[in-house]
């Protein structure tokens, strides 16, 4: 007897071993988890796996209903059906805080045999997910009479407590989620009220910052950047002319030429729309672009005579947009130029007043995507 309990043991702790790994395996998957069906997901399959059960399930507490969210097991149990806590050993697991485990279900009075009888399952182990305040329950089945050992019993409570946790950070991430939704929203909706305010003073301009940040936005998209700087455009496209709410309203609507003063006095409203949006913290980025909107890439902008790479990326997209939508609008002071005058002046100085990246970008949406001017 020695000799085969030295033989069986190094097999036994290589099994331990194995299970702990793929353990940690799934501990790290659910940790990564960002929604709760990935997480069911995972769970059902891992508990068949790491415990050598027939079934699994994944039950969720639904007010005085045990809800059989999720399964995996050799043949159909009760995915997708509810039943009452008072009936259902998941809700006996759930109301108790406690495991239960059944080597035999027919001997169990805890156990609805008439529900079970018309299924393979002879024995379960069951725990509660959350065992102070649990939200659902964990279970696995086997078609023959198993006596559950203590190793399964932890491996499930393990992989509970860990659905536990990723379901609890899920939940708080869904309400910081919506709680940033609820913050970018009243920025959008705060931008929004700036442009009205400026589009009231020069209505010649109406609805320019809102067609540069839509043209902006495309362009961003084109080039493949990212949501955020994509939305970094869009929203100091919506404000890259509040500068101009403190220039007076009889030269804002000109109907000719500029004096040298005059226009000297119109180029500092990128200087005065960062001044009055850079000490709003969530709103420094944006200052920012607007600061930077009409430099050009070969140094020959204002107001800091910034080139290249030393201009946001961001604003060198405004530039274009901007550009663009100015010669195809009307102004006092002139008419519409139109799109072929406005795509000529982008090729012309593509490398030279603007970045050759955004022209192209720009150039490939209009001739070959069809990109439609918004109104």
């Amino acid at each position: 007897m020695e000799t085969i309990r030295n033989q069986t043991e190094p097999l036994k702790t290589s099994q331990y071993i194995h299970t702990m790994e793929r353990l940690l395996h799934v501990v790290q998957e659910l940790s990564a988890a960002r929604d709760q069906e990935t997480v069911m997901d995972i769970v059902r399959h891992s508990v068949r796996d790491l415990t050598g059960s027939d079934g699994a399930t994944f039950v969720l507490r639904d007010h005085d209903f045990c809800y059989y969210a999720e399964e995996d097991s050799i043949s159909p149990l009760w995915k997708g059906n509810r039943f009452p806590m008072q009936i259902c050993i998941s809700g006996w697991v759930m109301l108790n805080k406690t495991p239960a485990i059944i080597d035999d279900i027919y001997s169990d009075p805890r156990i609805p045999i008439d529900i079970y009888r018309k299924t393979y399952v002879k024995s379960l182990a069951m725990v509660p997910i959350k065992t102070n305040d649990p939200i659902g329950a964990i279970g696995c089945y086997w078609a023959q009479k198993q006596h559950v050992t203590p190793e399964q019993l932890k491996v499930l409570q393990v992989l509970a407590d860990t659905a536990a946790i990723a379901m609890d950070n899920i939940h708080y991430q869904s309400i910081i989620a919506a709680k940033a939704k609820q913050l970018e929203d009243a920025i959008d909706g705060t931008l929004m009220a700036i442009a009205n305010m400026v589009e009231q003073k020069d209505l010649y301009t109406a609805g320019h910052q809102r067609r540069v940040a839509q043209i902006g936005l495309a362009i961003a998209q084109e080039l493949g950047l990212s949501r955020e700087c994509c939305e970094k455009v869009f929203r100091a496209g919506v404000v890259h002319d509040i500068g101009k709410i403190g220039i007076p309203s009889e030269l804002l609507a000109k109907p000719a030429k500029l004096t040298e003063i005059e226009y000297a006095l119109i180029k500092t409203h990128s200087e005065a729309g960062y001044t009055i949006l850079k000490n709003v913290p969530l709103l420094s980025e944006i200052a920012q672009i607007i600061l930077q909107h009409h430099e050009r890439y070969n140094g020959s902008g204002y107001p800091q005579g910034l080139k290249r790479d030393e201009i946001l990326l961001e604003a060198q997209i405004l530039a274009v947009a901007d550009v663009f939508e100015s010669m195809i609008s009307h102004r006092p002071y002139r008419p519409a130029l139109g799109i072929d005058a406005a795509m000529d002046e982008l090729i012309q100085n593509r490398g030279i007043l603007y970045h050759p990246d955004i022209v192209d970008a720009m150039i490939h949406l209009v001739i070959h995507k069809g990109y439609e001017i918004p109104e």
